[in-house]
């Protein structure tokens, strides 16, 4: 018995200085980090009812040119007209809400309280592709919630103080009015 322990000790020191021999740098190099926030974008939308069903975790369904986004419905309660979709240079006013994906989402920009929309100018005005991307996907009058990865939004570099980096974005978007480019 008395000789058991030091071939315990001998076994523990031998793993401990493999180890310890090992950067950070050489473990975290592996990852994917672009892997790892889709999985974690995922996860949030299986969770989420306004994706998925309780029945149905096909999250494949949501992604639109590594944005993923679901319609929510229409401010005015009609079907989506689908002669209103939006293009290059229409001219749109948006109400939105944007929050940090994380565990306590907290806003971090909106102007649903202030009643005064956002007017883009798709593809002109200066806005993160990942809005782009949901924009061109949308019809006038659509209510969407959108999902941005880092890559789309703010980047490794993020937009302190709020938005720190590599962190992914969810928004509720609705289109309150559109002036199509022949319209204007």
């Amino acid at each position: 018995m008395q000789l058991r322990i030091p071939y315990y000790f001998l076994l523990f020191a031998a793993c401990f200085s493999i180890f310890s021999c090992t950067e950070k740098s050489d473990v975290l190099e592996d990852i994917d980090e672009n892997a790892a926030e889709d999985f974690l974008i995922r996860q949030y939308i299986i969770a989420d009812s306004v994706f998925v069903a309780d029945n149905d975790s096909d999250v494949d369904q949501y992604l639109k040119f590594g944005v993923y986004m679901t319609s929510t419905g229409t401010t005015t309660g009609q079907p989506i007209d689908p002669d209103r979709k939006i293009s290059f240079g229409d001219s749109i006013h948006v109400t939105y809400t944007g929050w940090v994906r994380g565990p306590e989402a907290v806003p971090f920009d909106s102007n649903v309280l202030t009643g005064v929309p956002f007017e883009v100018v798709l593809g002109k005005t200066s806005v993160i592709e990942g809005w782009n991307i949901a924009l061109f996907e949308m019809h006038e009058h659509e209510i969407a919630k959108v999902v941005i990865p880092s890559q789309y939004g703010y980047g490794v570099a993020g937009s302190p103080p709020n938005i720190p980096g590599r962190s992914s974005l969810i928004f509720t978007m609705q289109i309150d009015s559109l002036w199509k480019t022949d319209e204007q």
